[in-house]
């Protein structure tokens, strides 16, 4: 076992769903799953068949039907995951790099990073994935070099795989979801981790935005989120569907808003915890429980589970899994439907603040009360 592998927990933390129930359960999306050859994860993501049947298509596409070409989709994913060391999604996107045309060779240079012997656009490539892991956000040059060569459906979707994928390698990596046996001979490369990107604090807000939204057609989705990424319906379909079950999901509305508004912390989005901590006041965030998201676990006050929450934001953000002990915090008081719930609320989040912040997209005029402190923006 490499060092990447050795995270996850000995034992799966959440029990796979045997058919015929697993079938019901994933219902249409069961030809997602089936197709990338990933029944371990179908077994244990049926344990909520709501959001098993949200992640399926957004899974799919990203993995073999977005309007990236396809050696290009491989390459950004497989940097994605190897980022996120996530033996099982590594395994299963080789494989897909295979049929592709990559070589066992490429697929070791993918670990080594975009200085390691690449053509210009795609250490591109993958230097965007490095900065979206670690800053979620795009910086100017990698904007611009993919801007020269992509349109926005394609640019949206380049952010959109290294989201979704950090996405599932945090809620695969957490629950210890074994690898099948067919894809077994695919290893993650044993090279040392390092990364082609910092940590900044360079965002967008209050100048123009990369992609400008879409013009405004009244009710909800005139916010600028909708209409900035309606510019690649498909895409916005399928990834919309976990966005949509993320805010009517089983967790209690304080206890989600709290989960959002972290991770919009520590993505830098100002957008998303805008948006966040407006909803979250109106489900009974009190001002501790703010100060508790804008200082983090360590601050030490709160709520048990709040603070589990938070810290599970946290371990996400930096470490791909939720460690045993917040877990065991967790499973002592939430079901396997919330618990999932937790996982894909924080990555689901994760990945919208790449997009969001990337993309440029402005504040809402009814957010100008729930911004970001002086010292986070």
């Amino acid at each position: 076992m490499t060092a990447l592998a050795q995270a996850q927990p000995a034992a799966p933390r959440l029990p796979a769903v045997a058919e015929p129930a697993r079938a019901e359960a994933l219902a249409a999306a069961a030809a997602d799953y089936a197709a990338l050859g990933m029944e371990n994860a179908a077994a244990v993501y049926a344990s909520h068949p709501a959001l098993a049947q949200a992640l399926g298509p957004h899974l799919r596409y990203v993995v073999t039907g977005s309007t990236l070409p396809p050696r290009e989709r491989s390459l950004v994913g497989l940097r994605a995951v190897w980022l996120a060391r996530s033996p099982y999604l590594w395994a299963h996107l080789a494989a897909v790099a295979r049929e592709n045309g990559l070589s066992a060779a490429e697929l070791r240079r993918i670990a080594a990073g975009p200085d390691a012997g690449w053509d210009a656009f795609e250490a591109t490539l993958l230097r965007a994935a490095d900065e979206l892991y670690v800053d979620a956000m795009l910086s100017d040059p990698t904007w611009a070099a993919l801007d020269e060569r992509y349109d926005i459906p394609q640019l949206v979707d380049a952010i959109d795989t290294v989201g979704a994928l950090t996405m599932h390698a945090g809620a695969l990596n957490t629950l210890g979801v074994a690898l099948e046996a067919a894809f077994a001979a695919e290893r993650l490369p044993d090279v040392p981790r390092t990364f082609a990107a910092e940590r900044t604090n360079f965002r967008l807000q209050g100048k123009e935005p990369r992609i400008p939204p879409a013009p405004a057609a009244g009710g909800r989705g005139s916010a600028n989120v909708f209409r900035t990424f309606q510019h690649n319906p498909p895409a916005d379909r399928v990834r919309g569907a976990i966005n949509t079950h993320v805010n009517r999901n089983s967790l209690e509305p304080r206890h989600r808003e709290i989960l959002l508004t972290r991770i919009g912390v520590l993505c830098r989005s100002e957008y998303e915890y805008a948006a966040h901590l407006r909803a979250g006041m109106r489900a009974g965030m009190t001002q501790a429980d703010v100060a508790l998201v804008l200082a983090g676990p360590e601050a030490g006050t709160g709520a048990p589970l709040d603070l589990a929450l938070v810290r599970a934001t946290d371990e996400l953000h930096r470490d791909d899994a939720v460690s045993a002990a917040t877990w065991r915090a967790l499973a002592d008081a939430y079901t396997p439907e919330k618990l999932l719930d937790v996982l894909f609320s924080v990555g689901a989040y994760r990945s919208g603040s790449m997009l969001i912040s990337s993309a440029g997209v402005q504040l809402d005029a009814d957010m100008a009360d729930y911004r970001f402190p002086p010292e986070l923006r």
